[in-house]
């Protein structure tokens, strides 16, 4: 029997088990878990217990109100509640949407219905506001949901959802995020108390100044900050990271900064205004650039980096020999300051993606506009030709700004400093007066939309850009056009001829089907990204532009006259990613791959993989990271022999991801590359227990078993293999019944993850890993989930918690 002390869940449900033993965690996610919520935890335990009791009344549809002044830390309580895996696993939806001063309701219930992954809903951009109160009703029925409403300002637009939320009595929740101190008691009587956050005792303001700068005895200092805060985490965060930042030979200089540049009290524009100035000019750049997107919203840190390059802030990877930070470097600058939040992470533990904090959005985009670095406009605004920056945006719902930007009144970077420190406050980019000219078409250097409203006609914002530009051919300085999401946006046959200096062309998620050929006359262009769209073809020439580093493509083949390509000597060999290539054995494209010696990450579909040309695309590969090789054969009876890929040649790659729709010959350490961090297998259909093989790999810290990967009954880990192994994740291995761990094997084992593994009913040996924080079962054995449970023979529990989801699929029928 598993211990009294373990929730245990039904059957057919997901089952997370957080581990009695948490390994070491990556510094960015120690800070974006712990660090928000320091002084909090007796406020996030009330908030779990209010979201999972479902004692009693409690049954309801309940609203619960976390108040508190600005920047006092709510969002950041709300959203390590949201993350936390028993609370995830506990609804079966779960949606955010920022409410902010004038929310217009259509636009909330569009991002609703979105969030609940609704995968039968069509057209919900074109849907009028009853239809969409319809449709949510109908997609919340009978579910136990979560949303959050963050930031609400007014009762008005809470009533009205409140009436479209259904109430099935199975303990769904809202919880709303508000600075109104009188909303709490009109929403919910039921709840007539909510959380309310008061600023950190001094106690709580040490331990949170500790995690920002641990390693530095500096008392003095230290005081000074916590004196300065008045118990705000944020203005604690980025006064600790302040400090963190400061040479010993600086600290001196910081102190008097600390003393004579913040007034007793300091507002968090004042602490933000400071952090903001000891920045280096092109880091100010960067951190303003965020604000291009919308307030509170995950950014794409493959999207940000690429945008940073093209706009000239970092280092580009086409230049050589230029003294400049690269991106990466930039971005971890800006997390450890604590400007920058770090969202998702990939399997590296690396982010995926990031946020601006909220408090932070307001301060940074009025520094922006007063510095007429960037502008942000309304969707609905058309046929404007005339801008007040170089760098504009289009984002949905910018009303109630005004009113935003009038409470902050920050100052232009520079002014309200004492006169030491001016020169250092300026932004280093130069001012314009209310007099200067307006930046016309021309003059952008970026445009970025976020216009994702798919109201079922093309988008005409970008006629409106770019036509004047056609009739005389102008050229224009533009180096950005992101219209990532916008729907089938028109481009003009003549895009190359009329912008030159295009470094980053975004149509990912478009669903354009078809590109105007002179794209490939951008000879500065960077970085082209038409993942997710409905172009299927691509001119050849396109891999003759110089710069190009960056080839995101979904499914695309290059045109019939490859075999011009392949005796040129003009191909970019300096470019880095083509993801979203279809290739097959009669292609040329195989000769073509094999000249671009500077490719790092590539995504390949390979059609009737044949011995005679299976090592082609690999040959002088030297430098690839990261390889994701779809293989299909016909007949589907075919076998594969990994030895034919040479993959082992391939020494600096660290991630594979092998989907093979063929039974993988055998898995032998020849045949591996040698240094893999990361693996993945789907459909190879492995026969032999191929662990001890996999085990010897001394980078491996992801593996991933996924469909149909491995036919075997058996697994078997040895001692002291996978020595750096941190997630292990293992899918639909329908023949799987046994499977043994012997002791020091797997001791840096994190993360494990069982999903449909049906005849799986014990696991021997797992108590041998100490280092466990998260296990996941997905529809698995009752008798596995008791095994997982149980005592150990010293009385260790395995797992401390086992938290239920109910199964997605069974909920919606």
């Amino acid at each position: 029997m598993a211990d009294p002390g373990v929730r245990t869940s039904p059957r057919n449900a997901e089952r997370s088990i957080v581990a009695s033993s948490p390994g070491e965690l990556p510094e960015a996610r120690k800070m974006k878990d712990e660090s928000h919520i320091v002084g909090r935890d007796d406020f996030a335990d009330k908030l779990v217990s209010l979201l999972i009791d479902k004692k009693g009344d409690r049954a309801n549809l309940r609203v619960i109100s976390v108040v508190g002044e600005g920047a006092i830390g709510k969002t950041a309580l709300v959203r390590s509640v949201n993350n936390r895996a028993d609370v995830k696993n506990h609804f079966d939806r779960c949606a955010w949407v920022r409410v902010g001063p004038k929310p217009n309701l259509v636009h909330l219930m569009v991002d609703l219905l979105k969030q609940l992954r609704v995968q039968e809903l069509r057209d919900v951009d074109r849907m009028d506001e009853e239809k969409l109160s319809d449709e949510l009703l109908r997609v919340l029925m009978g579910c136990c949901y979560l949303i959050v409403l963050d930031d609400l300002c007014e009762l008005r637009v809470m009533d009205e959802l409140m009436m479209v939320l259904a109430d099935s009595r199975n303990g769904s929740r809202v919880i709303v995020t508000t600075r109104n101190p009188d909303i709490p008691s009109s929403i919910d009587l039921w709840y007539p108390e909510p959380l309310t956050l008061s600023p950190l005792e001094r106690e709580q303001s040490e331990k949170l100044l500790e995690k920002c700068s641990p390693s530095f005895d500096v008392a003095d200092l230290k005081k000074t900050i916590l004196s300065k805060s008045g118990g705000s985490p944020p203005k604690i965060l980025l006064l600790g990271g302040l400090l963190s930042a400061a040479t010993s030979d600086r600290r001196t200089d910081l102190a008097y900064r600390l003393t004579h540049g913040l007034p007793d009290r300091p507002t968090l524009q004042d602490v933000v205004r400071l952090s903001f100035n000891d920045l280096p000019g092109w880091l100010k750049q960067c951190a303003l650039y965020l604000t291009l997107f919308p307030k509170e919203s995950e950014i794409p840190t493959r999207r940000l980096f690429r945008l940073w390059s093209a706009e000239n802030f970092v280092s580009s990877p086409s230049e050589n020999g230029v003294n400049r930070v690269d991106a990466e470097e930039c971005f971890e600058m800006l997390v450890s300051r604590h400007m920058v939040e770090v969202a998702r992470q990939k399997w590296d533990g690396s982010a995926r993606s990031c946020r601006l904090p909220g408090s932070l959005y307001d301060v940074f985009y009025q520094m922006a506009e007063n510095e007429r670095f960037l502008k942000i406009y309304d969707c609905s605004i058309h046929g404007k030709k005339k801008f007040d920056a170089p760098r504009i945006a289009k984002h949905r719902d910018i009303s109630g700004w005004g009113e935003a930007k009038a409470k902050i009144n920050v100052p232009e970077a520079g002014r309200g400093c004492s006169e030491t420190n001016a020169q250092e406050a300026h932004m280093e980019i130069t001012p314009a007066s209310d007099s200067s000219p307006l930046c016309g078409i021309q003059q952008l250097f970026s445009y970025v939309s976020f216009n994702t409203m798919k109201l079922g006609t093309r988008a005409g914002e970008t006629v409106v850009l770019l036509k004047p530009l056609v009739p005389k051919r102008h050229s224009s300085l533009l180096r950005v056009l992101d219209l990532e999401g916008v729907y089938k946006p028109w481009l003009p046959e003549e895009l190359g001829n009329i912008l030159p200096n295009l470094k980053y062309l975004g149509l990912r998620w478009t669903l354009l089907e078809r590109l105007p050929k002179s794209v490939a006359l951008l000879s500065r262009l960077e970085t082209l990204d038409l993942k997710y769209t409905n172009i299927s073809s691509l001119p050849e020439s396109i891999l003759e532009v110089e710069n190009l580093r960056h080839l995101h493509m979904t499914m695309v083949d290059f045109d019939c006259s490859t075999y011009q390509l392949f005796s040129k000597k003009s191909l970019n060999c300096n470019i880095q990613t083509i993801w979203g290539l279809v290739i097959d054995d009669e292609s040329l494209m195989f000769g073509v791959l094999n000249k671009l010696t500077g490719l790092r990450k590539l995504a390949l579909t390979w059609k009737c993989v044949a011995e005679s040309g299976a090592t082609k695309p690999f040959l002088n590969l030297k430098m690839l990271k990261s390889l994701r090789l779809r293989l299909i054969w016909s007949p589907s009876s075919g076998v594969l022999d990994l030895s034919m890929l040479k993959l082992e040649r391939l020494k600096s790659l660290s991630n594979l991801h092998l989907l093979s729709h063929m039974r993988v010959h055998s898995l032998l350490e020849s045949h591996i590359p040698p240094n893999l961090k990361v693996l993945t297998l789907y459909c190879s259909r492995l026969h032999d227990d191929s662990m001890g093989v996999l085990g010897k790999l001394k980078c491996l810290t992801t593996l991933r078993l996924f469909a149909h990967s491995y036919d075997g009954k058996t697994l078997s880990v040895s001692e002291g293999t996978f020595p750096s192994l941190r997630v292990l994740k293992l899918w639909e291995l329908e023949d799987l019944t046994a499977w043994t761990i012997q002791a020091n094997a797997m001791q840096c084992l994190a993360d494990l993850e069982i999903k449909d593994c049906k005849k799986l009913n014990k696991i021997d040996g797992l108590q041998h890993i100490k280092t466990l924080e998260v296990i996941t079962l997905v529809r698995v054995s009752d008798e596995l989930e008791r095994s997982v449970g149980e005592k150990q023979p010293d009385g260790r529990i395995i797992a401390k918690v086992l938290v239920t989801e109910f199964d997605m699929n069974a909920s919606n029928k």
